[in-house]
């Protein structure tokens, strides 16, 4: 092989292994997130802390729901998990933000359980009005409303463009997972 060709090569190898490295670090590293624009859940000085980027209406929320909501719950009530929701709303989807700015007792983790545990009926209705009944909404909660603002800019700024995306001690993952799948995301992290 000639000088040029092996300068090319070590070059090349070098470039490879510089880019390996750089997306090591780049993927291990853990995003900050902001705990205050959110609805949270549990005790704020949990070890672990959960913040889901998520819609009411969204299908896959939905599903993310029904693999793990129950362990979610326990894990609230039990002190092992801060779980926070930061709602995000797509014009698309017609009657998710009437509920998230309007829905009683939303502090309670058992509201956000019974409009996920119902999705396949609310889903369904015909117009606003009917769910509005459904939920027995109340009144326009203007604080939700700026919260939800502040959410957008967040999604907008960390470019989450698909919803589930729930963090774990600032790890993010993207879609529905299962309830075994959760269950290692929460044993891996309580053996760091």
């Amino acid at each position: 092989m000639d000088k040029k060709r092996g300068t090319k090569l070590f070059f090349f190898v070098a470039f490879v292994i510089i880019f390996i490295s750089a997306y090591s670090i780049y993927s291990n590293t853990k995003d900050e997130i902001d705990i205050k624009n959110g609805i949270g859940y549990g005790n704020p000085n949990a070890k672990i802390k959960m913040v889901e980027y998520m819609s009411f209406q969204c299908i896959d929320c939905f599903e993310l729901h029904e693999n793990i909501g129950k362990t979610l719950t326990e894990k609230i009530k039990n002190g092992e998990i801060y779980y926070m929701v930061k709602h995000v709303d797509f014009e698309k989807f017609k009657y998710d933000d009437v509920i998230f700015n309007r829905i009683k007792d939303l502090e309670k983790i058992e509201t956000i359980d019974y409009v996920m545990d119902n999705y396949k009926t609310w889903t369904k209705m015909k117009n606003v009005e009917d769910v509005e009944k459904f939920f027995d909404l109340g009144d326009v909660k203007n604080e939700r409303v700026e919260m939800q603002k502040r959410i957008l800019k967040e999604r907008d700024e960390k470019k989450i463009d698909f919803i589930p995306t729930f963090y774990l001690n600032g790890e993010k993952h993207v879609g529905a997972f299962t309830d075994k799948e959760f269950k290692q995301m929460i044993n891996e992290i309580k053996e760091k």
